[in-house]
């Protein structure tokens, strides 16, 4: 058989209410068109038989007449079968293409051998885990090329094409954890475009969104910093190996003094950076202009923090020895209550 090991039919186990249309429709098809080959290659060998030359002085019959009523009954065969199909498959594909109004938003981004699932909290994992019983709306984006989202047991399959969002939605009926891949050819890389899909009960779903929630739990205050630069979406106009774009790279900016468009002479320390985030067009480096959008009620001193600290790590003069890099952004005393 086909399928899983744990599979009693040709498809992988079914964990989706999309399962149940697709699988009834693939298996109807799958009997007629069996149907249609023992009728056809029947019919084959009884005309084969019945017609078949039985002397040498025998000569077909010249200018025969078409059956109308065989005809006919092969035409409404065939218009039968492709009705059956696509009244059995409309209702399934509209569906599947109209997410429902309330489902949990998850933004998946495509490249070339790895995933990203964005959660509303903030949180970015490689692998996809939601809870069971609740609608799901994936917005799907690629930053290469083309592949696809594939999600075999839900009866999942969505083209992600470059340059363009597309969206799909399933809900998980059971949990367990089952195959994510891409099942579009994408050159070097291509089989690593394989993660796991994890559906979880939704008391184990919201316990674990809530352990994720806090990006400082775990991680040390520069890595929070780097994952607040891409989630903040600062490297649209910063970069970190020198390269200029709308805004000054972040490579070797902390301990370095610039001149600003008002002709001060500023050196860009702790102080200067949290100036630069909550109100940055109060002082704009010479050379760029003052387009940047403030953050300020949409990031917190801690957050602040952290991002000065990945930005030391950045710099030839940011003074931030391995021990202090490494030091984790949280700790926990002996009564097991958390320090900052």
């Amino acid at each position: 058989m086909i399928g899983s090991a744990n599979s009693s039919t040709w498809f992988p186990e079914a964990a989706s209410t999309h399962a149940q249309n697709v699988d009834g429709l693939f298996f109807g098809i799958y009997v007629a068109a069996v149907f249609a080959l023992f009728l056809f290659a029947g019919l084959a060998l009884v005309y084969f038989y019945l017609f078949r030359r039985q002397g040498e002085d025998q000569k077909g019959q010249q200018g025969g007449r078409l059956n109308p009523v065989l005809l006919g009954l092969w035409l409404l065969g065939a218009l039968g079968l492709g009705l059956f199909a696509y009244i059995g498959g409309i209702p399934g594909f509209v569906d599947q293409a109209v997410a429902p109004y309330d489902a949990y938003r998850i933004h998946a981004t495509a490249r070339q051998g790895d995933w990203d699932f964005a959660y509303p909290n903030g949180h970015v994992a490689d692998t996809l885990m939601v809870a069971v019983g609740r609608p799901v709306h994936l917005t799907l984006v690629s930053e290469d090329v083309s592949h696809s989202l594939a999600i075999p047991a839900l009866r999942v399959n969505q083209a992600i094409v470059p340059g363009r969002n597309t969206d799909a939605w399933f809900e998980a009926t059971k949990p367990g954890t089952f195959r994510l891949q891409s099942n579009i050819y994408s050159g070097a890389g291509f089989d690593s475009m394989a993660t796991s899909f994890i559906a979880l009960e939704s008391q184990e779903f919201e316990k674990w969104l809530a352990d994720v929630s806090d990006i400082f739990i775990g991680r040390t205050l520069p890595e929070v910093g780097e994952i607040l630069y891409n989630r903040l979406g600062c490297k649209a106009c910063h970069t970190i190996d020198g390269t200029q774009l709308v805004g000054p790279s972040f490579k070797d900016v902390y301990g370095f003094e610039f001149d600003t468009v008002e002709g001060v002479r500023v050196t860009v320390d702790d102080a200067y950076i949290k100036e630069s985030i909550l109100t940055p067009n109060v002082s704009v480096i010479a050379g760029f202009q003052p387009v940047m959008t403030p953050y300020a009620g949409l990031v917190d001193d801690r957050e602040i923090e952290a991002i000065t600290a990945w930005l030391r790590t950045l710099s030839s003069k940011g003074g931030l020895d391995e021990e202090a890099a490494a030091a984790p952004a949280e700790t926990e005393d002996a009564t097991g209550q958390e320090e900052n």
